[in-house]
């Protein structure tokens, strides 16, 4: 697979779990789990949108 189908595929990925946080942020039965889902929820949609970025670790000197 080619970096750009790995990176809708995941954008995908998170798209999908961000759904499935808000249905489960509407169907939760008390406030402080819903609040929970409520934040995954956004935690996967920023994800979705930046998709997958290649972060160079910097190199350890000494």
């Amino acid at each position: 697979m080619d970096d750009l189908a790995a990176v809708a595929g995941d954008r995908a990925y998170f798209a999908q779990r961000a759904a499935e946080e808000q249905e489960l942020a509407l169907a939760a039965a008390d406030d402080d789990a819903a609040e929970a889902h409520r934040r995954l929820q956004r935690a996967y949609l920023e994800r979705a949108c930046i998709g997958a970025r290649v972060t160079e670790l910097p190199e350890q000197l000494g």
